[in-house]
């Protein structure tokens, strides 16, 4: 999804378990502009994730939230 100007906000989330106890590790990106890029940033960069979040930066309201394992089209998410 693409915004006017650093529209966005993503909160990206990795779970992992370490000796029978689950794990949470977060990545906040504060200015995304387009949030396609963003992701493949983090590919690109090899860093792994679960899910994301997104918000309005502005409002700080939460937009949707998007899975690794699944394709997506960003043109499908609502703003």
């Amino acid at each position: 999804m693409k915004g006017k100007k650093n529209d966005f906000s993503m909160t990206f989330f990795v779970r992992k378990k370490v000796n029978s106890t689950e794990d949470t590790q977060v990545l906040y990106l504060k200015y995304v502009h387009n949030t396609d890029k963003a992701i493949k940033w983090l590919e690109a960069n090899n860093i792994c994730w679960d899910y994301a979040n997104i918000y309005c930066r502005r409002t700080r309201k939460y937009i949707d939230r998007v899975y690794k394992d699944v394709n997506f089209d960003a043109h499908k998410i609502d703003k």
